[in-house]
């Protein structure tokens, strides 16, 4: 056993030598202009996938490197990359040391802009009878903007407009015929423009959302807005206005 073992660890020793003797390495290190090291800088073989990073003291090496002449690419943020050649031989170590001048080095502007919530309304409708912004108001007040319907594809108030509100379910009676909401334990009454449009207990008819802009759900007593309304709350359809321009738009359901 012993003799398999120490036949092992020749094999071993002499396939890692021959190994050693088919390839070469690079190895350098990399110093600013006032001599101090340069860390963490990419070092690569250029048009290969040898590559290796500098260390605190500035060097570098890449092990296993097959005969041949190399290209040497040393790149950093916003510092200029440098080329050089290096002649790799088997069983050898190609040194090539860099430097780069960082005092030069200066970051490119950057330009933040802020991205528009197209989905977010932050001020109620005029028919609220509100001047203040929503997170203002005394009220819990909840707005599906005309953007929420468009993403998701919404068609009529009983398809899918209930899920964006909170504590807001809806009584199914003769399919989509009508819309009857509830919150906060009972019916809340349905605005069209601010004005009262529930002439019994089943109405009103559904909304077409084609016309709708926006839809706003205020909870809880909102007589203080509207002089009209539930003690539950109440949801007012904000429709879409006329423009004077003729527009058109297709959607694929």
């Amino acid at each position: 056993m012993k003799k398999i073992l120490s036949l092992l660890i020749v094999l071993l020793t002499v396939t890692a030598a021959f190994a050693q003797q088919q390839h070469g390495s690079v190895s350098g290190i990399i110093t600013a202009t006032d001599g101090s090291p340069v860390a963490f800088v990419s070092v690569a073989l250029k048009g290969t996938s040898y590559g290796a990073s500098t260390n605190e003291k500035g060097h570098f090496r890449m092990g296993r490197v097959n005969p041949g002449t190399y290209t040497v690419v040393v790149s950093a943020i916003n510092v200029a990359a440098q080329e050089k050649e290096v002649n790799v031989t088997a069983g050898q170590n190609a040194t090539v040391n860099f430097s780069l001048d960082l005092s030069t080095s200066q970051l490119n502007e950057v330009m933040v802009n802020a991205r528009s919530n197209s989905v977010k309304m932050d001020n109620p409708s005029q028919s609220l009878r509100l001047q203040e912004p929503l997170l203002q108001v005394p009220q819990n007040i909840q707005v599906i903007s005309g953007q929420s319907i468009k993403e998701q594809q919404i068609i009529s108030m009983s398809d899918g407009v209930l899920r964006n509100v909170s504590g807001a379910l809806r009584s199914e009676h003769w399919g989509d015929l009508y819309t009857n909401v509830k919150m906060r334990g009972s019916q809340v009454q349905a605005f069209r423009n601010g004005f009262n449009v529930v002439s019994s207990y089943w109405g009103p008819l559904t909304e077409d959302m084609s016309f709708v802009d926006h839809i706003e759900f205020v909870k809880g007593p909102a007589g203080f807005m509207l002089s009209n309304g539930d003690p539950s709350g109440l949801y007012n359809v904000v429709t879409k206005k006329p423009t004077g321009q003729e527009k058109g738009e297709c959607r694929l359901w």
